[in-house]
């Protein structure tokens, strides 16, 4: 049975923001806050934790998120792995995108938010995904998110390409376009070269 996790010391011991390569966005941002937490983890030193301020409700929303350049990665199977942990948490998982283009305009062309999902107060578990990318890919998006009230933390994430014969665990639908037509995927902007600072051992300057 999971002890209970006194979020005000957490805070106390956290860093502000989510550390290197890593931000947070949502509908009502300021209803949340990410931060590094220096107390828990469970690989290595530290953590990245998303709780609910005052002025959370059941309907608000908010997400971590890393973005990587996903051209080296066409046509191949990725499977990204995290632990997650939840203290009071309405909902969190662990979710996934795959950003690109549908002829000529932009489009996600995966999307999976509800990777491993978790309520409540959790011990550390680990979340799996695995799914194909697509040729016509720009970007991959993954992190945690956070519906209603609560935390989540996130921690020791892997990021490898597998063989096709490991099995798919999310697969991709009719692509879902967005505003724009021309040379720019909107929900890239930012994306990594490659996947960084997956054990949060990188703090914000």
């Amino acid at each position: 049975m999971c002890a209970a996790v006194t979020l005000g010391a957490a805070r106390g011991g956290a860093q502000a923001g989510g550390g290197v390569a890593w931000f947070g966005f949502g509908p009502v941002d300021t209803a949340y806050t990410m931060s590094i937490d220096t107390t828990l983890a469970v690989t290595g030193r530290w953590s990245m934790l998303l709780q609910s301020l005052p002025g959370a409700t059941r309907a608000t929303w908010m997400a971590t998120q890393q973005i990587v350049d996903a051209r080296a990665y066409r046509n191949t199977h990725v499977r990204i792995r995290a632990w997650l942990r939840g203290h009071r948490a309405t909902w969190a998982a662990l979710w996934i995108a795959v950003e690109g283009f549908s002829g000529t305009r932009p489009a996600t062309l995966l999307s999976d938010s509800l990777v491993s999902p978790l309520q409540g107060t959790t011990s550390w578990r680990q979340a799996s995904v695995v799914f194909a990318v697509d040729p016509h890919a720009t970007c991959i998006r993954f992190g945690t998110m956070l519906h209603g009230t609560g935390a989540v933390w996130l921690d020791g994430i892997s990021f490898e390409t597998v063989g096709a014969a490991v099995p798919l665990t999310a697969r991709a639908g009719r692509p879902e376009p967005l505003d724009g037509d021309g040379p720019d995927q909107p929900n890239c902007t930012g994306m990594l070269a490659q996947p960084t600072n997956l054990d949060f051992e990188q703090p914000p300057s």
